[in-house]
């Protein structure tokens, strides 16, 4: 089930379709498949990898999903759902598209500190994967800095370091900057 609801959504993006009974159907898809991986996680033997990694894929589905039919709040929630469960998963794309579109939720909703924490997060693990969804990241950050300024930027930047640094480590951190002027000059 979950395996469906995510192929439904990212088929519905591919095709920048916003239909909500496409997104409905995958939505129902998807929460019968996070039924199933909690009925596996209540076993006694504790939570298995796999059962992680579909809650995780689970929850970022949703998320999108939720923004796609323009509902932040509730995208917001499955999303921050996801980046605990994505934390078990060695799985860098889904961990930097979580981080991308809880970017765009934040945005949406007005959250412009959280929406460049996401953002930078999400910016650099897509890029070191080589997926193409960082420019999108990318181009988050960069609208925010026009409306927000470069220096408030900056500002909420160092403002995350600790946090940054816990998924990206120092090197990312510092390479930040790099990626984003790398964005810059390629539009």
């Amino acid at each position: 089930m979950a395996t469906l609801g995510y192929s439904e959504v990212f088929a519905a993006q591919q095709m920048e379709r916003i239909e909500p009974d496409v997104y409905e159907q995958a939505i129902e898809y998807l929460h019968r498949g996070l039924e199933l991986s909690e009925k596996l996680s209540d076993s006694r033997f504790g939570i298995s990898l796999a059962a992680h990694q579909t809650q995780a894929l689970c929850y970022i589905s949703l998320g999108i999903a939720h923004v796609a039919l323009e509902k932040p709040q509730a995208a917001v929630e499955y999303l921050e759902k996801g980046t605990e469960a994505v934390q078990f998963s060695s799985d860098k794309y889904l961990q930097g598209l979580n981080f991308l579109y809880l970017a765009e939720s934040y945005y949406n909703l007005n959250n412009s500190e959280k929406a460049v924490y996401n953002s930078c997060l999400g910016m650099y693990l897509l890029e070191q994967i080589t997926a193409v969804e960082w420019r999108q990241a990318a181009g988050l950050l960069t609208i925010l800095q026009s409306k927000l300024g470069d220096e408030t930027v900056q500002q909420l930047i160092v403002k995350y370091r600790t946090n940054i640094i816990k998924f990206i480590g120092v090197d990312g951190y510092d390479y930040l900057p790099q990626l984003l002027e790398k964005y810059k000059r390629s539009h």
